[in-house]
């Protein structure tokens, strides 16, 4: 399986709104998160959480609860690293403040 980017330099629109970033394939065998990266690029403190829902878009509990992210810095979100997104699932995620935190996401559709 070749990895593929799942997210590119997203951002939420909107603050302490939960929003989907990536649909896994419909009818195969899921994705599996390789890599994943949330950076700071702004000059304070924000939060950020990530999950993971099944097709029903039924939440399976959060797989990074809350994070703080130091201004100008990043996160490599190990607890994600290694799940797998359901087919027809979605990687959703939350920050504390619009367009503050970009995600990027790799993996393997399976």
């Amino acid at each position: 399986m070749a990895e593929v980017i799942l997210v590119n330099s997203a951002q939420n629109a909107s603050p302490n709104a939960i929003q989907p970033f990536y649909t896994s394939p419909t009818g195969a065998g899921g994705t599996r998160v390789t890599a994943f990266t949330a950076t700071n690029n702004t000059g304070s403190n924000k939060t950020y959480k990530a999950y993971i829902y099944d097709a029903s878009g039924t939440a399976l509990t959060a797989v990074i609860p809350q994070k703080i992210i130091v201004r100008n810095r990043f996160d490599l979100g190990p607890s994600i690293v290694g799940q797998l997104i359901p087919a027809g699932g979605t990687l959703r995620m939350e920050s504390s403040d619009a367009a503050s935190i970009a995600f990027r996401v790799t993996g393997n559709e399976l």
